[in-house]
């Protein structure tokens, strides 16, 4: 049996989704335009009140603000998201080395960098999903 969700409930979670993405948003905008303004310390202490602001209406919200609709699609980006970085840390890397050792291109620093940081989101991954299966 499925339950249905009453349409005040879902106006208000719409309510406090907005606020949700609103403070984030606005944080951000607020930071660059600070920075901009060469205000960098007023910028960061903006853009951490916004996080702050997320914070407290995604804990603090009288409403559950995501359902497995949500979750679903949040599953879906991850996947995408994974498989894209995949491709490109496999052929980046591949690509790199190999143009090295011809001595047709010799990729900058910055391009390792990018690509351990590559590595690092898949050890984040593996460690999150070693935590997920082990802890359930």
């Amino acid at each position: 049996m499925t339950e249905t969700v009453a349409a005040p409930t879902v106006a208000r979670r719409r309510r406090y989704k907005r606020l949700l993405y609103g403070s984030v948003a606005v944080a951000v905008v607020a930071n660059v335009a600070l920075r901009l303004l060469s205000y960098p310390v007023a910028a960061e202490a903006t853009y951490l009140l916004g996080i702050l602001a997320f914070v407290a209406v995604w804990r603090l919200s009288p409403v559950t603000l995501f359902d497995e609709r949500d979750e679903e699609l949040e599953r879906r980006a991850s996947t995408i998201t994974l498989s894209v970085a995949a491709v490109v840390l496999i052929v980046g890397a591949s690509g790199a080395r190999a143009l090295s050792a011809l001595g047709v291109y010799e990729a900058p620093p910055v391009v390792a960098g990018v690509l351990y940081g590559y590595v690092g989101l898949f050890v984040v991954f593996a460690l999150a999903l070693a935590w997920v299966k082990f802890t359930r």
